[in-house]
């Protein structure tokens, strides 16, 4: 069948010149003209139906499920430097385990091959998704078994901080392919600057009914969230009451992982996708990811990533172990933070307000000195911890909520001005491979800071005898990340105003041609 604009053009070139007007014989049509009524039908867009549950739940709950897994094993990489802590583990160790998480933010980079090869038979998402999380529940079946070893103590011998960066590494690895099997390199809903949405890709493509593919980003959020708190504050509560120590917890997870895996793989049958929704090759996603990068709005982007979040490394990873370092139990460190749980919720859906428009970075920038003041506030409440917990200090809990909150409150007010700002300049031509990119680029830069900030704590630190002035790393790196925050905030202002002022068409990878 001939596309529209090409029966258009034929129609013009057979046209006969008009009859005289008392000619009664019809002119000839010839057979592209005649066919012009069925192509437009064709081509016609359909009425999008409304959004319906109705036998829709039980995909919804095992998309539900499916995402809390990915979300325990990112709570339980929030356990471990706590854990470790305990043993004896330096600051430069705790760096070198923060790079378990670097997999979430580098699967773009294997996220074509995921996308583009799997076996027919077992089903585009099955082929990743099966392997991937038996792999994962045999791993931590392993690493529960070895964790006295592994864990050492605090006299005797120092934790294999090493092993267990390598075994959560290969974890995290393993759950960021499930994570593209599940939703897709691009499996995201773009929001366009006209206003209307659509490019979705994933298992929820087919596993939901097309009306129903918007519900996909719920799952998500609420399955990672309810995941993560699984891992990280369910642990740590089950611990402190001696209900469940954490070998028999990761144990219990790895069992879970096999459990649900063996229900996807023999009861759940994946509809294979219509030729015209095929993944695109290897070679092209790469090709126009490449593209992307030699963009000057781009580069300009990424720029700002990658460098907007160091002033708040120290603040969102070295400070809660500092405090459990001065006596804060880790178990009030988890509590305090699963308190603020409904408010990540809640933070998108109010901001929302605030994000609309060409400007949506404004929200970000305007939040942002409240933010860096929460890192030398932190540090001062972490010089005047109390000494002990018994009775409970309650005017220095009050002030490190305010804190945390103040920080966490920040911190999702410029994700939610960074994800708008995506949104509204990714060229929905190349579907969500460029939101990808972005999200990539911005992950990035809240990876490598706390990294850094753990490596630099230790460096910047001297409290032996021998030292010439004694210094506790912690305060010097704060110090030192307020003040490039000051400096940040002068020199990027005109960067941000150039990126939001850019046209739209100058993000597109079109305009460089």
């Amino acid at each position: 069948m001939a596309p529209k604009a090409q029966v258009t053009a034929a129609s013009k070139r057979t046209a006969t010149p008009p009859p005289k007007k008392k000619e009664v014989v019809p002119t000839p049509r010839p057979p592209e003209a005649a066919a012009k009524p069925a192509a437009t039908k064709a081509v016609a867009p359909s009425e999008e139906k409304a959004p319906n549950l109705k036998g829709e739940w039980g995909n919804i709950a095992l998309l539900c499920l499916l995402y809390t897994l990915q979300g325990i094993p990112l709570g339980l990489g929030q356990v471990f430097p706590l854990l470790l802590k305990d043993r004896g583990a330096s600051y430069t160790d705790l760096g070198i385990f923060s790079l378990q998480s670097w997999p979430f933010v580098l699967k773009l980079f294997w996220a074509p091959l995921v996308d583009s090869v799997y076996i027919r038979q077992m089903g585009r998402r099955k082929t990743w998704m099966v392997p991937s999380q038996i792999v994962i529940g045999i791993l931590m079946l392993y690493t529960a078994s070895q964790l006295d070893v592994l864990l050492g103590d605090s006299t005797t011998t120092r934790p294999s901080t090493r092993t267990l960066t390598g075994l959560f590494l290969a974890i995290n690895f393993l759950c960021a392919t499930q994570d593209i099997a599940a939703t897709g390199r691009c499996s995201m809903t773009l929001v366009l600057s006209s206003g209307t949405t659509k490019w979705v890709d994933g298992w929820a493509l087919t596993m939901l009914r097309k009306e129903n593919c918007n519900y996909q980003a719920t799952c998500n959020a609420a399955g990672q969230t309810f995941g993560y708190a699984l891992g990280f504050t369910g642990f740590t509560a089950l611990e402190h009451f001696k209900l469940l120590s954490l070998s028999g917890f990761m144990s219990s997870m790895g069992l879970l992982f096999l459990v649900v895996t063996a229900i996807v793989a023999i009861l759940k049958k994946e509809k294979p996708l219509p030729p015209e929704e095929e993944p695109e090759g290897i070679r092209d996603a790469y090709m126009q990811m490449l593209r992307m990068t030699g963009l000057r709005p781009i580069q300009l982007l990424f720029v700002m990533l990658f460098t907007w979040k160091v002033p708040f490394a120290v603040c969102e990873s070295v400070a809660p172990v500092k405090f459990q370092e001065y006596g804060i139990p880790k178990e009030h460190i988890t509590y305090v933070t699963s308190l603020l749980m409904p408010m990540y919720i809640m933070i998108p859906i109010v901001a929302a307000r605030w994000t609309g428009g060409a400007r949506p970075l404004q929200l970000a920038f305007s939040v942002y000195p409240l933010r860096l003041a929460t890192g030398p506030l932190t540090a001062i409440l972490a010089f005047y911890t109390p000494a002990s917990v018994s009775p409970i200090p309650w005017i220095f809990y009050t002030l490190l909520v305010f804190v945390i909150a103040a920080a966490a409150t920040t911190s999702e007010l410029m994700f939610v001005s960074q994800m708008a700002f995506f949104a509204h300049v990714s060229d929905p031509a190349l579907g969500g491979t460029y939101m990808t990119l972005l999200n990539t680029m911005g992950n990035l830069g809240g990876r490598w800071p706390p990294t850094a900030a753990f490596f630099l704590v230790d460096v910047l630190s001297c409290e032996s005898e021998s030292c010439w002035m004694k210094m506790d790393g912690f305060y010097t790196v704060t110090f030192l990340c307020t003040i490039i925050g000051l400096i940040w905030l002068v020199c990027t202002r005109k960067m941000i105003e150039d990126l939001q002022s850019r046209k739209l068409q100058e993000w597109k990878v079109a305009h460089t041609a």
